[in-house]
């Protein structure tokens, strides 16, 4: 890992120094922000730091993509990023693709059930990893241990902890250690799950879902190709204040191609307001 992010997030440990006795330590002002307006817009400038941030939706609702825009924001920043995954879901082409510095990312994979295959990951930079396999209670247990593991070591602007399809609600003493944690450390703790993991000690909560699929067709009998997702964004929770608002955008499997009237067969788009993530 480069040093840069390192220096940068302890000078923030100057700042929030002390222990933690209930009380506040972090300023609600400091927010690690997307490289997406419409989530910086919605979130008041993007998730606080020193907090968790619950994004929560049901598979295919878009929590990737807004994960995706955080760590890219947060790497071309110089902060370094920890990924503790609990599906092996996370993909470095895909995120190399979202302008994220994989020279900035710890990775690491807790894949419940049975690994997947090794693959090969070409025309990228190295990724630091740990993978191991294990049943779904060991693999929750083990990756919320290796999150307050890295968060006590310090060092990374945004913490990632990707629950997947893990169902069940984590025990409130390990939502509040993992508080306690982010507090001490400045870290941006971000949450992806099905539905809300850490209650109370949540500071934020974004609730996804996906509206429809867009497609695009060409000619009268061609086929129909996916362009991306339509989603809503409900701000569910916030500690910090502005909680119930609300946004929409377009999630693109193509962000170069925007979906448009780029012939005369082709089915307009719906309009609003558009973010390619």
């Amino acid at each position: 890992m480069g040093t840069t992010g390192i220096h940068s997030t302890s000078s923030q440990l100057l700042e929030f120094s002390g222990v933690f006795r209930g009380r506040e330590l972090t300023r609600k002002d400091r927010r690690l922000g997307s490289n997406l307006t419409p989530v910086n817009d919605l979130l008041d400038g993007g998730i606080p730091r020193g907090r968790i941030s619950e994004i929560t939706g049901p598979r295919s609702s878009g929590k990737t993509s807004i994960a995706a825009s955080f760590i890219a924001s947060a790497t071309r920043r110089g902060e370094t990023v920890a990924v503790v995954d609990l599906e092996d879901a996370f993909d470095p082409l895909t995120m190399a693709a979202a302008g994220v510095d994989l020279n900035r990312v710890l990775w690491m994979a807790f894949h419940a059930n049975g690994a997947r295959a090794p693959q090969r990951y070409s025309n990228t930079a190295p990724v630091g990893r740990v993978r191991g396999e294990q049943s779904p209670l060991a693999a929750w247990k083990n990756a919320v241990k290796a999150t307050e593991l890295i968060l006590e070591a310090g060092g990374f602007g945004l913490m990632v902890l990707d629950f997947g399809g893990y169902a069940r609600s984590i025990p409130q003493s390990a939502a509040l250690r993992l508080a306690r944690l982010a507090e001490r450390s400045g870290t941006s703790v971000m949450v992806l799950a099905l539905h809300r993991m850490c209650g109370t000690f949540a500071a934020l909560g974004l609730s996804l879902d996906c509206k429809r699929a867009l497609f695009t067709q060409f000619g009268i009998h061609g086929p129909a190709i996916l362009d991306g997702f339509e989603v809503e964004a409900l701000v569910a929770r916030n500690k910090l204040g502005g909680s119930g608002g609300r946004g929409r955008w377009r999630t693109l499997i193509d962000p170069s191609i925007v979906p448009a009237a780029a012939s005369p067969n082709r089915k307009a788009q719906p309009s609003g307001r558009t973010a390619s993530l």
